[in-house]
């Protein structure tokens, strides 16, 4: 009865591969393999084919124009070009095994305007149904202003020296290479800037994502995540605050004479990486954690030590004591190290 029922499994499951099994010597040349799609092929393949339509135009608006471009659902690349031409490529995809796709195609509709230099992209949909998404590859004058939003989809700008402003509901938001950043925010997805100099303030914020700030050189910084890390590297700031309440905090960076610096995470580790010798008055306290400094503290009863007894707070100085640091967690570990 045992051998009957084995033999009928191995049956069963012969006869439900994707390709018949053929006997013969390994000489009789390689068998067909079965490749397990990724979720994506799968999904695709369910959906339909697909199929895309294009839409372009271009608008002459000189070395410092402006670009304000919203989309609903799909990508937008923003990137430099050498001309003084803003030109725009759109394309609509749509998956579907029905007969409307050239309905739904119709009824996505990439509008694209001009005036006085300010050049305005908008997705619109006649159905609120419509499965179409829309692609945006743009080109831009180096010196273009962008403005750029999305619902459901990812926003890349790169090498544009203009003013930066970009933000999603659902998407990575990463603006690289652009001095003129002042906003990159996401709610589902992570955050990125790289290359930022200006005298304004920066903004990079993701609620459910990591935020990462590269070589910022602006007046104030304002990073935080609810539920990321928030990593701040090569950092010449004034004053920067970054927050996050299930994250770690890193910030790898020099110190400004009278600058502020601010860190708080509820659940993660606080870690400062310093270059320079710029003197500060740290002020550090975790719940459950422990406060390490490698850097030699004089605190307030006038011992000089290393923070290294893991203590739950520390309120000392080090050196003239110019720059402030305020460091806090509840669950985390608070260390300064030196870079």
């Amino acid at each position: 009865m045992v051998r009957f029922v084995i033999r009928l499994i191995a049956i069963v499951t012969v006869a439900s591969l994707p390709y018949p099994l053929q006997a013969g010597s390994p000489g009789d040349g390689p068998r067909p393999r079965w490749r397990a799609m990724s979720w994506q092929e799968s999904h695709d393949a369910r959906q339909g084919p697909e199929t895309t339509e294009k839409v372009s135009n271009r608008f002459k608006v000189g070395p410092n124009g402006t670009l304000d471009i919203s989309n609903i659902s799909g990508r937008i690349l923003v990137t430099a070009g050498s001309t003084d031409t803003i030109v725009v490529d759109a394309v609509k995809r749509v998956r579907s095994r029905e007969s409307d796709v050239k309905g739904q195609l119709e009824q996505t509709v990439v509008n694209m305007s001009e005036h006085g230099g300010r050049v305005e992209v908008r997705t619109t949909y006649t159905d609120r149904n419509n499965r179409v998404s829309v692609d945006y590859t743009v080109t831009a004058p180096a010196g273009t202003s962008v403005y750029a939003h999305s619902i459901s989809g990812d926003i890349r700008i790169a090498n544009i020296k203009g003013e930066v402003r970009a933000d999603a509901v659902s998407g990575d938001v990463d603006a690289a290479a652009a001095p003129g950043a002042t906003l990159v925010k996401t709610v589902s997805g992570d955050a990125s800037a790289s290359g930022v100099a200006n005298q304004n303030e920066l903004r990079v914020s993701s609620i459910s994502g990591t935020v990462r700030v590269n070589g910022a050189k602006v007046r104030s910084l304002d990073a935080d995540s609810i539920s990321g890390d928030v990593e701040l590297r090569g950092a010449v700031c004034d004053r920067v605050t970054a927050r996050s309440i299930s994250g770690n905090l890193s910030f790898e960076g020099t110190l400004e004479k009278s600058g502020r610096y601010e860190l708080r995470s509820q659940s993660g580790d606080v870690h400062l990486a310093l270059t320079g010798a710029t003197g500060f008055e740290v002020d550090a306290t975790t719940f459950s954690g422990s406060v390490r400094s490698d850097l030699p503290l004089t605190v307030r009863s006038g011992e000089t030590g290393s923070g290294r007894s893991g203590r739950h707070s520390v309120h000392g100085v080090f050196g003239d004591g110019s720059a402030q640091l305020v460091l806090r967690s509840f669950s985390g570990d608070i260390t300064i190290a030196k870079k």
